[in-house]
């Protein structure tokens, strides 16, 4: 699987050490990890950058969450913008997130976010790689499957007009509608169950 990792550039000197270990646990299971942009930069790198460094770099950045299939982040508490940013961003494109914060050191605004491919886990380092292993496998089960279907312009151009409106994407919007439908369908209820 192609797992995006980040965390806090601000904590980097601290935390190389944990990065580092959960990096090396999400290989040694076999996955693909994207990871240079934090173990080989610092808040200090990205805080000398010009406007255009930092533009192309959030580019990329968009671009390394949009081609992973699941992004684990290390958010003990304090954490930075950025990484609330980054959950942010994989939760708006689908991408199932795994949060791992240290024991005692939960990550403030991050508990507030209620979704069901958001997975906020508490570790220690003795049993980091199994807190790996479960959420991994949690996030795996709330995976997306793709489906792809044409529409009308008329029925692009309201898309667009309630994206706009709301604030949310167009998948967002039609996921909800679907989901919302779902609850309301007691026939379905019974036949899947």
């Amino acid at each position: 699987m192609k797992i995006y990792f980040t965390g806090s550039l601000h904590n980097h000197d601290i935390n190389k050490l944990v990065y580092q270990n959960i990096i090396d646990i999400l290989k040694k299971m076999g996955h693909d990890i994207k990871s240079d942009h934090i173990m080989s930069a610092g808040a200090v790198d990205i805080d000398r950058q010009s406007s255009i460094e930092k533009g192309a770099y959030y580019d990329s950045l968009n671009k390394w969450i949009a081609a992973s299939e699941l992004v684990v982040c290390e958010v003990s508490y304090p954490s930075t913008i950025n990484i609330g940013h980054e959950v942010s961003l994989a939760l708006d494109k689908g991408k199932p997130v795994v949060g791992l914060y240290q024991k005692g050191r939960a990550p403030g605004v991050l508990q507030g976010i209620k979704s069901e491919k958001f997975i906020l886990l508490e570790y220690e380092n003795d049993n980091l790689e199994d807190i790996i292993k479960y959420g991994v496998d949690e996030a795996t089960s709330q995976a997306d499957v793709r489906f792809n279907f044409f529409i009308s312009p008329q029925i692009g151009r309201y898309l667009d007009w309630m994206s706009q409106g709301k604030r949310i994407p167009r998948a967002v919007y039609l996921r909800k509608l679907i989901e919302d439908d779902m609850l309301a369908n007691k026939e379905f209820e019974k036949d899947t169950n």
